[in-house]
């Protein structure tokens, strides 16, 4: 799991519920059994964001750029951010003569139980020549681990995003070695292992490895 990379602040007061549309704050992307859904941040998940991603147990698996303690401050932020199309990828079909010709799309998204935001799955996409792949970041709250969600919502996530995203011709994944529940679920989304970086990363002072996972784009 990985926290996604925070572009310039909006302010948030510019995102809230009567300035949102109906249509944004019912759009959801993917839907699963049991009331679990994909959609887009709603100005309403500030406390059950907060409430799921403030757990040390979980920023351990982060980066350290994902905040901890994890406060409404940074609920609100993270949902500003996403809901400014600014800050959006351009979808639909790709070509090099016209780059994608599609409407802006969020890449991030609340991942929500009978509509209540849990956690969160989303693109981080790449820069320079970088700029057709994409990393694939999640997270959900401590209380749902093993229960299967996102074993079952990253592959689904992933076809959603070949779908919608022409640009993408690879999408990359990283681990740390000891996550052996993230690693399983980036396998049985389809990711290759691609080698492990030892004494890549420095998590509270502790230097630790991680596993590098990648997978391309599937043949039309």
């Amino acid at each position: 799991m990985k926290s996604t990379s925070l572009p310039p602040l909006t302010p948030f007061s510019t995102f809230t519920l009567d300035s949102m549309d109906d249509q944004i704050l019912n759009d959801v992307i993917l839907e699963l059994e049991d009331g679990i859904t994909v959609r887009r941040y709603r100005a309403s998940d500030v406390q059950s964001m907060t409430k799921h991603a403030n757990n040390k147990t979980l920023w351990l698996n982060m980066r350290d750029r994902f905040p901890h303690p994890y406060d409404d401050t940074a609920s609100r932020r993270w949902i500003s951010i996403n809901a400014d199309p600014g800050n959006h990828a351009r979808s639909g079909k790709y070509t090099l003569e016209a780059g994608a010709e599609g409407p802006l799309v969020p890449t991030n998204y609340a991942i929500a139980i009978n509509g209540e935001a849990i956690g969160s799955i989303g693109l981080d996409f790449g820069a320079d020549i970088y700029y057709r792949t994409a990393e694939l970041g999640y997270w959900i709250g401590e209380e749902y681990w093993g229960k299967g969600i996102i074993s079952a919502m990253a592959p689904a996530f992933v076809r959603w995003a070949w779908k919608t995203f022409g640009i993408l011709i690879r999408i990359n994944a990283e681990a740390n070695e000891r996550n052996l529940g993230s690693i399983r679920t980036l396998v049985k989304a389809g990711f290759a292992d691609e080698g492990k970086r030892i004494n890549a990363i420095v998590k509270m002072g502790e230097v630790q490895s991680v596993v590098w996972y990648g997978v391309l784009r599937p043949a039309d």
